[in-house]
């Protein structure tokens, strides 16, 4: 997460804070400090800037006993107190915090939620997302896993999700969004959206491409596109229905897939059995069919032990 994002998260924050937080968005804000050291630092640096502001009113009631001319400078000194004020409250009304929440699911667990607008989410093993509805725009955040979008279509307050340095904007689509290790894949089933990437030495955003359905995109966290392709899949996401969907994948991806779900590890013993190539759909829980399979369709032997398996060349 940049730190532009967190800035912005805390100045929100903090505003909400100046109006009154009801129970829930104090609950809200606690989880958002305890995700990142960051959050709490730079909330902590609002603080103080406030501090500092109320710290001015001692200032001028001593400033007022010197000589008359100096007057302008106590007119400075209100003037920026008041442009404070007057930039809190306005930020307060254009960023009106109107939901927040962290959803999580542990390893080899999914989960569907239901936000308010009718939009849904659903949440793939070891998946961490946070989300931020505003008056005038929604953001979801990925920290990392993979996510399937169902988005209500609001045309005047548009969706975003931000993966990594990668910004996908929606206002009404079916699309997945997968962020692990470097790389972020974007794949559409209805609808279409806008892929950006952030620059880093301004932090404005560099549209790569729109993708339309049966797109999808991956992208490396530099911003650089690794593949564009038409899905062979028809439908996207085929974990939600408890399935995995290869095609022409090296055998090491394939088993790094699995693991994902907390199946029994596996030890590739060559670079040249990791990389041999196959296709097929499969079901997560029935792991040890696929490896029943493998000595089948490739020139490899399988040894199962109590904790772990071995896949060799035969």
């Amino acid at each position: 997460m940049s730190q532009a994002w967190i800035d912005e998260m805390a100045a929100q924050w903090f505003a909400k804070a100046q109006e009154g937080m009801s129970a829930f968005e104090h609950k809200a804000f606690e989880q958002w400090l305890h995700v990142n050291p960051e959050h709490a630092k730079t909330y902590a640096k609002f603080e103080r800037v406030w501090q500092e502001l109320d710290g001015l009113s001692p200032l001028q009631n001593a400033c007022q006993k010197k000589e008359k001319k100096a007057w302008w400078a106590y007119v400075c000194v209100a003037a920026v107190a008041c442009f404070c004020i007057g930039l809190f409250q306005w930020h307060a009304w254009t960023h009106r915090l109107e939901f927040a929440q962290t959803f999580q699911t542990p390893i080899g667990t999914m989960q569907e939620f239901a936000l308010s607008d009718g939009t849904t989410l659903f949440l793939d093993t070891d998946t961490h997302v946070s989300v931020s509805y505003y008056a005038h725009e929604r953001k979801v955040m990925l920290y990392k896993g993979q996510v399937l979008l169902h988005v209500k279509k609001q045309s005047q307050r548009p969706l975003f999700v931000d993966a990594k340095n990668v910004r996908i904007e929606v206002t009404g689509t079916r699309f997945e969004v997968r962020s692990l290790e470097e790389d972020v894949r974007v794949s559409v089933e209805e609808g279409s959206v806008d892929v950006s990437y952030k620059r880093l030495e301004d932090e404005t955003y560099l549209k790569l491409a729109s993708l339309k359905a049966y797109e999808q995109l991956s992208l490396d966290e530099r911003g650089f596109v690794k593949e564009h392709t038409l899905l062979h899949n028809p439908s996207i996401a085929p974990w939600k229905m408890g399935r995995l969907v290869f095609h022409k994948t090296p055998l090491r991806d394939i088993v790094k897939e699995f693991e994902r779900y907390g199946v029994t590890p596996v030890e590739i013993k060559s670079e040249y059995v990791g990389q041999m190539r196959l296709s097929g759909s499969f079901e997560i829980a029935r792991f040890s069919s696929f490896i029943e399979l493998l000595p089948k369709v490739l020139p490899v032997k399988t040894i199962q032990l109590h904790h772990k398996i071995t896949i060799d060349k035969k």
